[in-house]
């Protein structure tokens, strides 16, 4: 009977384990010279598409005209 148990257990852990997840935030940050124009997206990445979040980096990029945009993704765990 306790052998029964034991595998019961170890079978519902298996079921209830926890999903590997990160959620990633991209920001982009406009600077125009009067005032920066901040947006933000967050995407979560779970289970099987957890290795298909994009990588982190910061990049800054003159657009032209004096504009320039800096572009940052950030994942943490959760």
């Amino acid at each position: 009977m306790k052998k029964l148990a034991l595998l019961t257990v170890i079978a519902l852990a298996g079921f209830t384990s926890c999903k590997k997840c990160q959620t990633c935030t991209t920001k982009v940050v406009q600077e125009t010279g009067i005032f920066p124009v901040t947006t933000s997206t967050s995407e979560e990445y779970c289970g099987d598409e957890y290795d298909d979040a994009p990588a982190e980096v910061s990049v800054v990029q003159d657009v032209g005209g004096g504009i320039s945009q800096t572009v940052t993704i950030e994942c943490v765990e959760s």
